[in-house]
């Protein structure tokens, strides 16, 4: 597995905390989706919460055996698949909160190769299935930060229709390109009112380029090797 050197001067000081003890999440066979997972990779923005993805069920009471971080963490959401915690974090003599998000049984599979961070802690989602996933999540909400996120991919180098053609690939029929399109170029409602006008610009610019949609198979039903 190839590896990358992550923009850690994005994290808060509670990230930078807890960042090493959040390793066993590798061995356990997830992989960082969203946000921070993107900033991650570009240093663009700074993100605070942890989105990490299985294709195996959740097994919660290994996670809490693996993770003693957890043991005073407040739980904000339990569900069969997923689990969502507050952790307290103490830096310089006060208290902080850093957000994880476990999610299994995710089936989609990938089209591209997860790479490790430089130091071994964690496992980091591809940014091709990255932005297909996000060329998805647009389309059930609407947060700048979305397309912040995206923006930052494009002038990073990527392609939208090959990232189209992932999130069809992934997604199947429950993904609609055009609509997608459609949405990165309508910037009203919720806070798309503070993307800047170089974020529009290449956005737009962007769907403009999209003439085709080429094809994309799943590389694999697992998100990472074992």
């Amino acid at each position: 597995m190839n590896s990358f050197v992550p923009h850690m001067e994005i994290f808060l000081p509670s990230q930078q905390t807890v960042w090493s003890s959040l390793a066993p999440v590798r061995k356990a066979g997830f992989v960082l989706y969203g946000g921070t997972a993107v900033a991650l990779r570009l240093g663009h923005r700074q993100s605070i919460d942890f989105d990490f993805f299985s294709d195996q069920p959740l097994d919660k009471s290994g996670l809490y055996k693996s993770l003693p971080i957890l043991a005073d963490a407040t739980v904000i959401q339990d569900t069969p698949d997923s689990l969502g915690v507050i952790v307290p974090v103490d830096v310089s003599a006060a208290t902080a909160y850093v957000k994880l998000s476990f999610f299994g049984n995710i089936d989609n599979g990938r089209v591209s190769e997860p790479e490790v961070t430089a130091d071994g802690v964690m496992v980091v989602a591809s940014l091709v299935d990255m932005m297909a996933h996000k060329l998805k999540v647009i389309l059930q909400r609407i947060e700048a930060k979305d397309y912040r996120d995206i923006a930052a991919m494009l002038k990073y180098g990527m392609r939208l229709d090959e990232a189209m053609a992932g999130a069809r690939a992934l997604f199947g029929k429950t993904f609609q390109p055009s609509e997608s399109l459609k949405a990165l170029v309508y910037f009203e409602g919720g806070d798309l009112d503070a993307l800047s006008g170089d974020e529009r610009a290449v956005l737009v610019s962007a769907v403009k380029r999209v003439k085709k949609i080429p094809p994309c198979i799943i590389r694999s039903k697992f998100l990472v090797d074992s």
